[in-house]
């Protein structure tokens, strides 16, 4: 726990480091800030600093488009983006966030309280869901819900949050995430510290990362966490608004500069409906660098939090493209359906052969005894698509083909499914993707 670790070099990870700390907490002594043999009374100092804004150092984002994994259809990679409505908000797509909050080793810095936490999930969905009277009401809804997680991964009940004392950590040194993640297919894990010197990052676009390892994370600062923080004029929240959206597969307004007009979805950020801009923009002025206004809204450029307040349609189509190719495990099961392990102990079901599939994928499961079945194939909300076999089986192998119709003979869209089984031995959940 009180290890040393050396701070890991910037230039050896592709990391999207994002906005830089602001002032220290109220009632803590801050200690003088030397940068580049400049010194500065606080951080907020700093970062209100002329010399801050010509470094460009509020995000260091480094995506190279050339280093990509492909893990389903090339709708959203690292270099492309295909604006298909195949990927318009449907299903709502419920997500379980878990918040570790590192603070020094005497919890003299960095904690923040519950009700901050929450208000955090708040905007979020504000954000997210551009929910009407409130400050992400100009967005556009992708359906995706946010919510501190209710149950481990032992399966024990929890408030989502965790607290750790280590100044190490604090400071964003080490490998933390080792000792603390929770399983990154299932959970969002969100840390918050001092971000490294900024407001924060994420290691990865989940089009070139290791999605699913310890280090998969969204890191914020701790004074630019939760509503009315301490971190003017990054102080509503919007710092992790703007993280996922890099988490989820976006890009910033002006990555790549101008790019083309006409190869809008292979040059600059990826996307053609957010105006074109060829450097960030920061405070909330507006500008016209690329012969249109700059984007000064979007929650994928540098405006201080009370300007941004959208994220564009074809960002939208982006984000649940990357989720449903990239982050399928964090899709989880509604309340009304049933997620537990089978009484046996053992998995029943057996991973979907292929997956992702078009247009067929066979679902096979095994039962250690006689009895009666039900396997169904449900969307992310939990409601019924398909049944596919209802009644007794023998013990034993047995394999059911899905071919992508509903119960009324319909073709459904592409997108993640989930198969349950239920039998006298327990009931178990997968997911797959089709992609048609």
């Amino acid at each position: 726990m009180g290890a040393t670790f050396p701070l890991r070099p910037l230039t050896s990870l592709l990391l999207i480091l994002c906005f830089a700390l602001p002032a220290a907490a109220g009632g803590i002594t801050p200690e003088p800030v030397v940068v580049d043999g400049l010194t500065y009374a606080t951080w907020s100092d700093y970062f209100q600093s002329d010399h801050f804004q010509s470094l460009g150092r509020r995000c260091g984002t480094q995506v190279t488009r050339a280093a990509e994994k492909l893990a389903g259809p090339g709708d959203c990679t690292a270099s492309s983006t295909n604006p298909t409505a195949a990927y318009d908000p449907g299903n709502t797509y419920p997500l379980q966030v878990v918040v570790h909050i590192l603070l020094n080793d005497s919890g003299s810095q960095g904690d923040i309280s519950d009700a901050m936490v929450q208000s955090q999930i708040d905007i979020l969905n504000e954000d997210f869901r551009a929910l009407a009277g409130t400050p992400g009401a100009p967005g556009n809804d992708i359906a995706f819900q946010f919510a501190l997680a209710t149950t481990d991964p032992s399966g024990n009940p929890t408030n989502g949050i965790t607290r750790s004392y280590n100044t190490n950590w604090f400071n964003d040194n080490g490998t933390y995430y080792n000792s603390l993640a929770w399983d990154p297919n299932s959970y969002i894990n969100v840390y918050t510290n001092t971000a490294g010197g900024y407001l924060g990052y994420v290691p990865w676009i989940p089009q070139q990362g290791s999605v699913g390892s310890n280090a998969d994370r969204v890191v914020i600062h701790y004074q630019s966490f939760g509503r009315n923080s301490p971190g003017a004029p990054y102080d509503q929240g919007r710092t992790l608004t703007h993280e996922l959206g890099h988490y989820f597969g976006l890009l910033h307004t002006f990555d790549g500069g101008c790019g083309t007009v006409s190869g809008c979805y292979t040059t600059g950020d990826l996307i053609c409906d957010t105006n074109r801009e060829q450097t960030a923009t920061f405070g909330c002025s507006d500008g016209n660098t690329c012969s249109s206004p700059d984007p000064i809204h979007n929650y994928m450029d540098y405006t201080d939090d009370t300007c941004m307040n959208n994220f564009t349609v074809e960002q939208n189509r982006r984000m649940r493209c990357s989720i449903e190719n990239y982050r399928s495990g964090l899709l989880t099961l509604a309340t009304s359906v049933a997620n537990a392990m089978p009484v046996s102990g053992r998995p029943l079901l057996r991973a979907a052969r292929p997956n992702p599939f078009n247009p067929t994928t066979e679902l096979s499961f095994e039962l250690p005894s006689a009895g009666r079945v039900r396997l169904s194939v449900v969307d992310v909300t939990g409601r019924l698509v398909r049944t596919l076999v209802n009644g007794p089986m023998s013990a034993g192998l047995h394999t059911a083909t899905w071919d992508g119709v509903n119960e009324a003979g319909e073709s459904v869209a592409s997108g993640v499914y989930l198969y349950n089984l239920t039998s006298e031995n327990g009931s178990e959940t997968k997911r797959m993707v089709l992609m048609r």
